[in-house]
C-alpha cells in the first residue's frame, strides 16, 4: 500500500523496465490519492480498532509516479476507493486525470463507474464483486444519483439475471476494443486458491464476452487457468506491502485480437515494494505458481478449462 511508504522512495521505479515493454500495463489502485480529512462513514471505529476493516489514503503525489513508470489504465472497483467519501474520489480522479491516467471501477456515478476506458485497442471495465451484500454496501457502491464503485450484487450466485447483467455490461461496452479486460474484486484475503463463486463468475465473464479476467483483493497469488482460450487471472497478489514474499506480474500477449501466450514473470515483496526476482531464483517460484494453477484444474474440473502458467 502506498500509505507505508514516503514519496522519495520511488516504490515502483523497479518495475518500470517491465512495465514499460508491454503495450498496454494495467494496475489496481486500491487507495485514494487524497489528502482529504472525512474518512467513511460506514467503517466503524470500532471496526478499524480490531482490523476487521481499514481506512487507507496516501499522497495525491504518487499520481506523477504512477504515470512515469508507464502503468496506463487503473482498476478503482475495489473497496478502499471511496474511504475518503466523495471528496477523496474526485481528488484521485483528478490527480489521475492531470497525468493522463485512465480510470475504471468507481466514478461521480454508477454509469460512469461502469464505463470502460482503452488504450491501443486494449479496454479495461471494473467491478467489486464481493460475495455478501452487507459488505459490498459498507463501500459505497455507486448509484445514478451518488458517486461509488461498481459494484455486483449477485449475493454469491451466478444467476441467468446475473449473466445477463454481465452480458450487457462486458459485450456491450466493447466497441472497437480488440481486447476486453474484466478487473475484479473478489476472493477472501490470503486464501491460495479461489472460491466456487471466483470460479462461476470469472467463467461466466468470459462467457459474457470478456477476453481476461483479472483477479484481486486476496493479496496473494491464486493461480491462473484457460477457460474457452481466454485467460483468467484469479488473483495476482500485492505490488507494494509491509508484509514481504512472493508476488509477481502477468504478461499476456495477444495477436489479432486471439489470446497466444501467457507469462508469469516472478517478483519479491522486500522493504515494502516488489522487485523482479533474480533469473536464478525465479525457478521456484514458476514452479509454486504452476502448482496453484494446477490446484485450480483438480478441483473446478471442467472441459473447457485448462491450467495456465
Amino acid at each position: 500500500m502506498l500509505n507505508q511508504l514516503p514519496l522519495k522512495s520511488k516504490p515502483l521505479e523497479s518495475l518500470k523496465p517491465l512495465f514499460e515493454s508491454g503495450t498496454v500495463t494495467l494496475a489496481n489502485l486500491e487507495i485514494p490519492l487524497t489528502d482529504t480529512k472525512a474518512g467513511t462513514p460506514y467503517k466503524s471505529a470500532a471496526e478499524i480498532k480490531a482490523r476487521t476493516q481499514y481506512i487507507l489514503k496516501a499522497d495525491p503525489k504518487f499520481a506523477p509516479q504512477i504515470k512515469a513508470v508507464g502503468i496506463d489504465l487503473v482498476s478503482l472497483g475495489n473497496n478502499h476507493a471511496m474511504d475518503y467519501r466523495a471528496d477523496g474520489l474526485n481528488q484521485m480522479i483528478q490527480a489521475l486525470t492531470q497525468q493522463g491516467i485512465l480510470y475504471t471501477g468507481a466514478g461521480p456515478t454508477l454509469s460512469e463507474a461502469k464505463e470502460i476506458v482503452s488504450k491501443a485497442n486494449v479496454g479495461l471495465v471494473s467491478a467489486l464483486a464481493f460475495m455478501n451484500t452487507s459488505a459490498i454496501n459498507k463501500l459505497t457502491p455507486a448509484r445514478d444519483d451518488r458517486p461509488g464503485i461498481h459494484a455486483l450484487f449477485f449475493n454469491g450466485t451466478v444467476t441467468d439475471k446475473a449473466k445477463a447483467y454481465l452480458k450487457d455490461w462486458i459485450s456491450g461496452q466493447r466497441g472497437k476494443n480488440e481486447i476486453v479486460v474484466v478487473a475484479l474484486h473478489w476472493g477472501i484475503e490470503r486464501m491460495t486458491t479461489p472460491t466456487p463463486y471466483q470460479v462461476a463468475l470469472a467463467r461466466a465473464c468470459i462467457d459474457a464476452g470478456a477476453d481476461v479476467v483479472w483477479g484481486h483483493h486476496p493479496h496473494v497469488l491464486q493461480g491462473a487457468e484457460v477457460y474457452k482460450g481466454k485467460p483468467i487471472l484469479y488473483s495476482m497478489g500485492n505490488l507494494i506491502s509491509k508484509k514481504e514474499g512472493p508476488t509477481g506480474l502477468a504478461r499476456i500477449y495477444f495477436e489479432d485480437g486471439q489470446f497466444k501466450k501467457f507469462r508469469f514473470l516472478p517478483c519479491q515483496i522486500s522493504g515494502g515494494r516488489a522487485k523482479p526476482t533474480p533469473e536464478k531464483q525465479s525457478k521456484p517460484r514458476l514452479e509454486a505458481f504452476k502448482r496453484l494453477s494446477q490446484a485450480i484444474s483438480r478441483k473446478y474440473k471442467s472441459k473447457f478449462a485448462q491450467p495456465l502458467y
